[in-house]
């Protein structure tokens, strides 16, 4: 395959099953992509900056978004909704990455865990397993958080108005007055939330309105590499060929035992004339030197986190685009 026609396709779904998945418009504001199941409602908005990949049939590429104006991010996944299983509290539902087969990690993997779990305490980790998966609870992890409660709820598919219709962030703001949680500031529900007894008593109801987003500044899905200051690492040949899959879900490491609300699956694919194939890994992206992994987590480069330890060890309906 010829990796120059490599481009990246979005695609969002209820379940692991891909083929029930839909290809995303990425920046496309005012029309999040709209789901619902039993157990979940909500609209799904994935931005990329730059973005230069594969869209929806009939549909035109946006490359970017106000929402990136002045905000040094490269990628976001904004989600407003509503979880309808009433029996879970805070610390059931979580968001993170799985993958469908064995990982080949680079050197300093396990440091590199280590930091992230530094940075998210409540992150736990397999890794070096068959199935590699990385979780975190979603009321931790998420950048931000608006949450309240709605007095009425106008049917099981209703949603309030969509907040990002032209790019604009959602504003820091949890304010649940029956579970006594009320936080207007990112490191306050950060702190209260990365205790676990915090997160067992917030209790999950479907009146609740959650609006979150998920970002980072370091990702560039365009080329699916790691970008630091003056350096950029391509890492997809790690994943030899893989989705890069986020899913929201109840805690359980096998997937027969969860609640999945919602995947979100970044994947390179080869774009033709008249066709489009999946890549595959050995033709996916060009060499980087595993040295290079080395020499950014080497202890003399991280002199301050060499020592540290973590603190902590019904009814299925198809996705749509909304016209609103």
């Amino acid at each position: 395959m010829n990796k120059d026609k490599l481009k990246l396709q979005i695609s969002v779904g209820s379940s692991y099953d891909s083929a029930e998945h839909k290809i995303m418009l990425p920046n496309d504001d005012s029309h999040p992509y709209f789901i619902n199941t039993s157990h979940f409602t909500g609209r799904i908005c994935i931005r990329i900056k730059d973005f230069k990949g594969i869209t929806p049939s009939g549909t035109t590429r946006i490359e970017s978004s106000p929402y990136f104006e002045g905000y040094n991010v490269k990628y976001s996944i904004q989600v407003q909704g509503r979880f309808k299983e009433n029996n879970l509290t805070a610390d059931d539902i979580v968001f993170g990455n799985d993958f469908d087969k064995k990982i080949n990690l680079p050197f300093g993997s396990s440091l590199g865990l280590k930091i992230l779990q530094y940075i998210d305490p409540g992150l736990q980790a397999d890794i070096y397993s068959d199935e590699p998966w990385a979780y975190s609870p979603l009321v931790y992890t998420m950048n931000k958080i608006n949450l309240y409660e709605e007095p009425i709820i106008k049917g099981d598919e209703w949603l309030p108005s969509w907040p990002s219709s032209n790019g604009e962030h959602i504003e820091e703001d949890v304010n649940c007055p029956s579970e006594g949680v009320e936080f207007k500031d990112v490191s306050e529900r950060k702190k209260y939330f990365e205790n676990e007894t915090n997160r067992k008593q917030f209790q999950i109801k479907d009146n609740q309105i959650w609006n979150f987003d998920f970002f980072n500044s370091y990702i560039d899905f365009n080329d699916v590499a790691v970008t630091l200051p003056g350096f950029k690492l391509g890492v997809l040949q790690y994943w030899e060929g893989q989705p890069v899959r986020y899913v929201c879900k109840t805690r359980g490491e096998k997937r027969d035992s969860s609640i999945v609300f919602f995947v979100v699956v970044f994947q390179l694919v080869e774009e033709d004339d008249n066709t489009i194939t999946m890549s595959k890994s050995e033709d996916i992206i060009k060499e980087s030197n595993s040295n290079d992994v080395e020499e950014i987590l080497s202890p003399e480069n991280h002199p301050d986190i060499v020592n540290f330890t973590p603190k902590t060890g019904a009814r299925q309906k198809q996705g749509h685009y909304e016209k609103e």
